[in-house]
């Protein structure tokens, strides 16, 4: 295409990206459709009135009447020809060829001059410029004093007395100190060079003019501007108070001092004068200027003055437009300066990013923004990106039991705000942050060592907004607190894998609909009990009480698993919060671990099969209320956890056979039968609890601490235990059965006022009916299962006791009495499985058996016996009362 092309020549729309010559101007920009809406750059812009059209580049402010299209945008906004900005819309489209010296000529437009530069690793981008079509690169044009005095309209003379000289691409800006001494050299290059400024090696970034401070101590002024064309602008014009901050938000916190004068009085402080440029970089300029000088506690008085009024961006502008009237025109500026209040500058927060879950302070040399987080450049001032995820310090969370910290960091992806905490160890070192791509953070090894260090400064700038919140990694009670249901201060800190956990403790419906279906299921006894079981969890700690099971067990499709998830509705979604028995021993552990104080559902204890190891394995640990002691990967040992709980289980058998443990047996209350009257009735459990969770619970946890004291429930507990323990004839071998019902019973009392609102006396009516119903002590004690077993066992094999026996001799009949060989005993109990020694104990202390002594007086469990004459020890049963009990004699 040749050069010299008209205007009209060449359709522009739909291969220019308007969108990129816009956004970079146009402060508060946002998108609809084809249309960018936002505050006007031509006037001072208060609600956005400013409007172009993505499509077609027109423009129109309906405040200002300013409109054009992106020609005539450009050449104002850039100051500019509209033939020049015409060259850079060609050459964004890749129309533009120079054939009169094509080879150096061909570089396009770079939207770098509208847009800071976009790159994951900051880059010193003044050796080459990028073309905007090709992968090619070429060399700039150079740019001399005479090209930059043209362009802002300055005397050569002037210019060149400053220090200021061609270099090899650009002109060279000496930055000079008080006296007079260079101490930086930055370069200024031509307006499509992909970056306008550089520093050179070695430079110390200061402010510009600062050999001028005789001056504003002079005047007791100083005037604030952005780069070092403001400042020649004004230095021509005998403003010699001025001062320049190479870039929008470079502005360092040691500068301040510059601005503290010592004399005879003490401190003196110069009015500072900030100059506004009515775009979105300036209003960070001048936010970074008056944090510092918060923070250096500033004396003097600050205002902001501004060219906008007057139709010009900043001095530069106002003197091209029109150098003879600039100074009249500077007086009318200064004398509509605006004084900024800095007490209440200093209490603002930066809102970062709109609608961002927190407000944060910009961390010096950072700026972040929806767009990612940039880092300053601080030799060219060019924000640089360095991470495309915005992400905000949220809180710092204490563990209320170790104490270690963590960080909760807030990120915007897939246009919604995300949260995850992680250990301080992990956010502020490059080679483990990197651990935050996995949840969808734009991290790589590249750009890790800058994201650390933005956190750093983040966090550091906003140390005492940020807010400490102490932390937990278990439900139920800490303290006087309780989760879910009465957090007070305190926040869950859980794994991820953990997080499912959290989310079923939540509310769906209302309390009053759960009530009222609820209520009607409870005239069956059983699913009363399950149900009060659910709320009796909680009150284990504060009574002291040991961990118990409830165990449903009977046919099939009895309701068993309906009664269950209507249990776990009084905390949560029960589908989420239910498991089964086809689990791991350190899977249920780690679950009792987390829910704590709550209840633990464990449906189908058929799915164990025939393993009874496995689930008398299972009833122990879960009962013992602690964690296994284990090895930390990092050496040391892991912390041990602990809960107090209630186990709800259901199967179609029985948690205990006949060879199980003691232990086993009395920690579970085993009830067999259905909880409702027909399969209809469990159905509709089944949907209610779909729809209706998570809040009985929480109520029922705030009414207990509002108005109920620990003394007062474990005084309650104690009578209501007396009470079962007069309603049962075997209330001595039933004890530790009737103190866990005596829980159940006392939290139904509870739920029946509070929630209900029926009859708490049929509380105590369920728990003697659920204790009658459970198997006699004789069928739940293995001492007494075994001594059925032998009972029964002699009797089948009464001949083998006679004298006219023809088999093995297993003892002799005297009366009432057999005697039996201890070692015929003792097989026959181990072929059953059970212990001899602890079964003969076992015996000899309930008296089921005879025992003797020796001349020393040590007591023996078997008796001295003659049989045929001689003298041996044999195992003694009187078994007089079972004789009693029938009218025929059984031998």
């Amino acid at each position: 295409m040749e050069r010299g092309l008209r205007m009209d020549e060449v359709n522009l729309d739909g291969k220019v990206d308007y969108k990129k010559i816009y956004e970079g101007h146009i402060k508060k920009g946002k998108i609809s459709g084809d249309n960018l809406v936002g505050l006007c750059p031509f006037h001072n812009d208060k609600k956005p009135s400013f409007g172009a059209n993505l499509k077609t580049g027109v423009y129109n402010c309906l405040a200002c009447g300013e409109k054009g299209n992106a020609i005539t945008f450009l050449s104002k906004t850039q100051n500019i020809s509209n033939k020049e900005a015409y060259k850079i819309l060609l050459k964004e489209a890749g129309l533009y060829e120079d054939k009169t010296n094509s080879k150096t000529q061909n570089s396009t437009y770079s939207t770098n001059s509208i847009n800071p530069i976009n790159s994951t690793n900051p880059v010193d981008s003044t050796k080459l410029i990028k073309l905007t079509n090709s992968n090619k690169y070429t060399k700039p044009t150079k740019y001399t004093v005479e090209d930059y005095c043209k362009e802002k309209r300055l005397d050569v003379g002037f210019i060149r007395s400053l220090g200021i000289r061609n270099g090899r691409l650009g002109i060279t800006i000496p930055y000079m100190d008080e006296a007079g001494k260079v101490i930086s050299n930055r370069q200024r290059y031509q307006k499509d060079h992909p970056t306008r400024f550089s520093w050179a090696r070695g430079s110390k970034v200061n402010l510009y003019g600062l050999w001028k401070l005789n001056k504003v101590r002079e005047v007791n002024r100083v005037i604030l501007v952005e780069g070092e064309s403001d400042c020649h602008t004004l230095w021509c014009h005998g403003i010699e108070e001025a001062l320049g901050v190479p870039g929008a938000i470079t502005f360092h916190l040691d500068w301040v001092d510059k601005f503290k004068f010592s004399s005879e009085e003490g401190s003196t402080f110069p009015h500072i004068y900030i100059h506004h440029e009515g775009d979105a970089g300036a209003d960070a300029f001048v936010d970074k200027i008056c944090n510092a000088l918060v923070k250096k506690d500033f004396k003097g008085r600050i205002y902001k003055i501004s060219c906008s009024s007057l139709g010009a961006k900043d001095p530069s502008e106002l003197h091209i437009l029109d150098p003879d009237s600039f100074s009249e025109k500077w007086k009318v500026i200064l004398n509509e300066a605006e004084e900024i209040d800095i007490k209440s500058f200093s209490l603002e927060i930066d809102n970062l990013i709109p609608n961002a879950p927190v407000r944060l302070k910009q961390p010096e040399g950072f700026r972040v923004s929806e767009n990612g987080i940039e880092m300053i450049n601080y030799k060219t001032g060019i924000p640089q990106l360095i991470c495309r995820t915005p992400i905000l310090i949220s809180n710092r969370l204490k563990s209320l039991d170790s104490y270690d910290e963590k960080i909760e960091i807030t990120f915007y992806r897939d246009k919604k705000w995300h949260r995850v905490t992680e250990q301080r160890s992990v956010i502020f070192q490059a080679r483990t942050i990197i651990k935050l791509a996995d949840v969808g953070v734009t991290v790589t090894s590249e750009n890790a060592k800058f994201l650390v260090k933005f956190l750093e400064k983040l966090e550091a700038e906003n140390f005492d907004m940020i807010q400490t919140l102490q932390s937990v990694d278990q439900l139920g009670w800490h303290n006087d607190n309780f989760l879910p249901g009465r957090e007070g201060e305190l926040v869950i800190d859980v794994d991820t894998n953990e997080r499912k956990w959290i989310n079923a403790y939540r509310k769906i419906g209302t309390l009053d609909s759960w009530i009222k279906y609820m209520k009607d299921f409870r005239h069956n006894t059983i699913f009363r009990f399950i149900l009060a079981s659910s709320f009796a969890a909680p009150l284990l700690k504060l009574l002291n009480h040991r961990i118990f099971f409830v165990h449903n067990w009977g046919d099939s499709r009895s309701g068993k698993t309906a009664a269950l998830k209507a249990a776990l509705t009084v905390w949560g979604n029960p589908e989420e919060l239910m498991t089964s028995f086809n689990a791991t021993n350190v899977g249920l552990e780690r679950l009792a671990c987390f829910f704590n104080d709550l209840p633990l559902g464990i449906d189908e204890r058929q799915v164990a099969g025939g393993k009874q190891e496995y689930i008398e394995t299972l009833v122990y640990m879960l009962a013992m209320g602690y964690s296994k002691v284990r090895g930390a990967k990092t050496g040391g040992l892991q912390s041990q956890k602990s809960w107090r709980s209630i186990i709800l289980t259901t199967g179609e058998e029985p948690l205990t056979t006949m060879e199980s443990q003691t232990g086993v047996h009395t920690r579970a209350l085993e009830i067999h039968g259905s909880p409702f009257k027909s399969e209809e009735d469990a159905s509709k459990i089944h949907k209610i609890s779909s729809l209706n969770y998570g809040q009985a619970g929480p109520f029922f946890i705030n009414k207990l601490m509002d108005t109920m004291k620990i003394h007062e429930l474990q005084e309650r507990h104690k009578i209501i235990q007396d009470k079962l323990m007069k309603a049962n004839s075997n209330h001595k071998k039933l004890m530790s059965h009737i103190s866990s019902v005596a829980v159940v019973t006392l939290a139904d009392e509870l739920i029946s006022r509070w929630l209900f609102n029926d009859d708490p006396d049929a509380s105590l009516k369920m728990g003697v009916e659920i204790l009658s119903s459970l198997e006699d002590v004789m069928d739940t004690d293995i001492v007494e299962k075994a001594y059925e077993f032998v009972k029964g066992w002699m009797i089948s094999n009464i001949d083998q006791f006679k004298e006219s026996s023809k088999g093995q001799r297993f003892g002799i009949i005297d009366g009432d009495s057999f005697y039996v060989f201890p070692q015929i005993l003792q097989e026959a109990l181990e072929k059953q499985g059970l212990s001899y020694r602890k079964i003969i104990r076992g015996f000899a202390d309930r008296g089921y058996i005879g025992i003797s002594y020796e001349s020393d007086g040590k007591k023996r469990n078997s008796v001295v016996k003659k049989i045929e004459g001689r003298a041996c020890r044999m195992i003694s049963f009187d078994l007089s009362e079972a004789a009693s009990m029938d009218e025929t004699p059984p031998f």
